[in-house]
């Protein structure tokens, strides 16, 4: 039986010079992205955070896989609002830890913005746990997780994580925020456990059954 004919070869696919990164050109951005990166660092020391977040996204433009640019851009977002959590820090802080699931602050940083700004507690429970796993002195992320706790009612589990926080190096207003959860906890104990001397001294009054009134003649 006669084969049937095969027809000719596909050519292979041809791979121009210009398809692959030039490494020079790479190294370049690199290059520019950690000069711009630099200079958003010094612009924070100087606190002339406009500046800064400038040289940060300018870095990012250069080379988008800079993970410590992305951090910076969030946290200069945080600074311009005060040092507090900011929306617009989310996103920032969000691509940094996707980049580098090892920094700590990042996922510090993005769980305060998902607990304090989209009042998401389990999301930011998680990247609160992840920062004091990765630095147990990460004192801000056990205060996120004392407040978390507290506000499920869980009084203990705050506490013990404030008193984290403040061996991890807290200020004092750390130290005044443990002091009030251990005050809480001291009322909650004395409510929950009357003293019998005093239930001795001022007894509850005996409930009587009421008086039946006899029926009336009208």
């Amino acid at each position: 039986p006669s084969r049937a004919r095969r027809g000719p070869a596909r050519p292979r696919a041809m791979e121009y010079p210009c398809s692959r990164p030039d490494a020079g050109l790479v190294s370049g951005a690199r290059a520019t992205a950690q000069a711009r990166y630099d200079e958003g660092e010094a612009f924070v020391t100087q606190e002339k955070y406009g500046d800064a977040l400038a040289a940060f996204r300018a870095a990012v433009e250069k080379d988008p896989e800079m993970s410590d640019a992305w951090f910076g851009i969030g946290m200069v977002e945080a600074q311009k609002n005060g040092g507090r959590p900011c929306a617009a820090a989310h996103d920032p802080f969000q691509r940094c830890v996707e980049l580098d699931p090892n920094n700590a602050l990042a996922h510090c940083g993005l769980g305060g913005v998902l607990l304090y700004v989209r009042e998401d507690d389990v999301r930011a429970e998680e990247h609160f746990r992840a920062a004091t796993r990765l630095d147990p002195n990460c004192g801000p992320a056990h205060r996120g997780l004392a407040d978390i706790l507290r506000g499920r009612g869980d009084l203990d589990g705050a506490i013990r994580a404030m008193r984290d926080c403040v061996e991890a190096g807290g200020d004092s207003d750390d130290r005044a925020h443990l002091d009030a959860l251990l005050a809480k906890k001291r009322t909650a104990h004395r409510v929950a456990k009357p003293n019998p001397e005093a239930q001795a001294r001022f007894p509850l009054p005996v409930a009587r059954a009421p008086r039946s009134r006899a029926p009336s003649c009208d």
